[in-house]
């Protein structure tokens, strides 16, 4: 149990920090997801405006 505690609190500091790992982490992520957003939603959206203009 106190390993666990031990964890607990590690992650908790890690948290707490302005540039933890977690944080990176989960930066990174989200930046990732937002290009992806971004360079594949854009062509979409213009494939969709050229589609509907056909119609």
């Amino acid at each position: 149990m106190s390993n666990l505690q031990a964890k607990f609190d590690a992650i908790l500091d890690d948290v707490n920090q302005e540039d933890g790992l977690i944080l990176t982490a989960f930066e990174k992520i989200l930046d990732g997801l937002f290009f992806l957003i971004k360079w594949g939603g854009i062509p979409l959206v213009i494939y969709l405006l050229v589609a509907i203009s056909r119609w």
